[in-house]
């Protein structure tokens, strides 16, 4: 590295409180190897060049072994600009074995020691997204994990500050979501011993109007959060989490699931009538955004700290409320761009796109461009000796959309002052390298890249 270069990351650091932060301090990161969590840490290496060691918690699998998991992600096209600017930053990532599931989190008694003595800031990332979980799996893979990394954060030596990544819809049970932590009803204790009788209508009677297993789970982490600190813990909610807007690469997105992979059956005339209100806010949130504001949440967390104001802090991240866009808008803006799908569509005409709230009119119109027209192809397939895949394709994207029709049918208003007092907080600097603001999100180009990073990422095995 020359000395020009060096004077202008000294320049650089000298002029950002939130790199200064981070100098010199190690973190710890779970779920770094999922979307967001990859680039959470790809731009902590790449902004807060001074970070000492980034500890991520990965998962031994029955194909992969740790190292060859490690190894996957360290190839990751996410660190392509670590690696083309300090390649030797990459060395900073150390893999810390375990499982949300277990005792300890499953951390051996070395790794634990390591963990306890060196870090300063823990970044809960990791979540089971699977809406259709038990009650008993989303409170064992979402909830009573965080209690569990809570306690070894207060064994730490360093007395870290804690970052809860949750999601905007943990308190859907609500039209208007304050940033603040909302009573669940039921005491975590009573919630515990009931989890194994599985009862539908107590089940119902925990959800509180809830759509699902996933959201009240996430609610419930958030009340042990607020449980166990009174200081140096901040609450992250993000929206629906899509394509990066800028980094690191421009409609970076990583797999194909939920939402992008909804746009994604769109745009490929696959599925093109859904059941919902089309002028309901659709609220989405570049990937970068969020962690760039988990980022900044854990510098002003400390500040809090120094200043002696204690709490837990939320933060919903959510683009609706300042910067609103529609559902029927989103997908049709998306199927203008179909073309990076190239001739993997299903036509050469641009489809159209039809939502309708009422159920028996969805179902006539998915009944009639829908199902027919796939029965029709599978019986094209099967008398020329082919396998017949339509009507499995067209059934498994019907119920990842039908999961989803629960927030295509209710609007939400998700207060953010906490978030916009942040932006006003934060200096020049680092407003522009931690940006975060919604406002300044210009719709249709992003979408574009958003329907570029689909195409490239899109699951074709359905």
């Amino acid at each position: 590295m020359s000395a020009n270069t060096m004077e202008t990351d000294e320049q650089f650091t000298y002029n950002s409180p939130i790199v200064n932060f981070y100098s010199g301090k190690s973190v710890f990161v779970t779920g770094a190897t999922g979307f967001l969590g990859t680039v959470l840490v790809e731009k902590l290496l790449f902004s807060c060049k001074g970070i000492n060691n980034i500890y991520i918690l990965i998962k031994q699998t029955e194909d992969l072994t740790i190292e060859a998991r490690i190894l996957n992600y360290l190839n990751s096209k996410a660190f392509h600009r670590v690696k083309n600017t300090n390649p030797e930053l990459m060395k900073k990532i150390i893999p810390i074995c375990g499982n949300l599931e277990d005792k300890n989190l499953g951390i051996s008694d070395s790794d634990m020691k390591t963990l306890l003595e060196e870090v300063s800031i823990v970044f809960h990332v990791a979540a089971k997204l699977l809406f259709k979980m038990s009650l008993t799996a989303a409170v064992n893979i979402n909830t009573k994990p965080t209690e569990q990394l809570i306690a070894i954060c207060k064994k730490m030596r360093r007395n870290p500050i804690f970052i809860y990544v949750s999601s905007a819809y943990s308190n859907v049970n609500e039209q208007i979501i304050d940033e603040k932590v909302y009573n669940t009803g039921v005491p975590l204790e009573t919630i515990y011993d009931t989890l194994d009788t599985e009862n539908t209508r107590i089940t119902d009677i925990f959800l509180d109007k809830r759509p699902n297993t996933y959201t009240y789970s996430k609610a419930l982490a958030e009340v042990v959060v607020e449980k166990e600190f009174d200081e140096s813990a901040a609450i992250v909610r993000p929206s629906i989490i899509v394509s990066s807007i800028r980094e690191p690469i421009p409609g970076w997105l990583s797999g194909s699931h939920g939402f992008p992979r909804v746009v994604g059956a769109a745009c490929k005339g696959l599925l093109l009538r859904w059941h919902g209100d089309g002028t309901v806010v659709c609220d989405l949130i570049p990937v970068d955004h969020v962690a760039n504001l988990i980022i900044a949440a854990a510098w002003e967390s400390n500040e809090r700290r120094l200043m002696g104001n204690k709490g837990v802090k939320v933060y919903n991240c959510c683009s609706s409320l300042r910067n609103p866009i529609d559902v029927i808008t989103v997908v049709k803006t998306c199927i203008k761009y179909r073309k990076y799908f190239g001739t993997r569509t299903m036509s050469i005409f641009t489809p159209r796109f039809i939502m309708k709230k009422n159920y028996f009119i969805y179902k006539l119109l998915y009944f009639t461009c829908h199902t027919i027209p796939a029965a029709i192809i599978d019986g094209f397939f099967w008398l020329t000796g082919r396998t017949p895949i339509m009507l499995k394709t067209l059934d498994k994207l019907s119920k990842i959309s039908s999961v989803l029709e629960y927030f295509t049918h209710h609007q939400f208003i998700f207060l953010d002052s906490n978030v916009r007092g942040l932006l006003r907080r934060m200096e020049g600097t680092d407003r522009q390298t931690f940006n975060f603001d919604v406002t300044e999100i210009e719709w249709e180009p992003y979408l574009q890249n958003f329907v570029r990073g689909i195409a490239n990422n899109y699951d074709y095995s359905m």
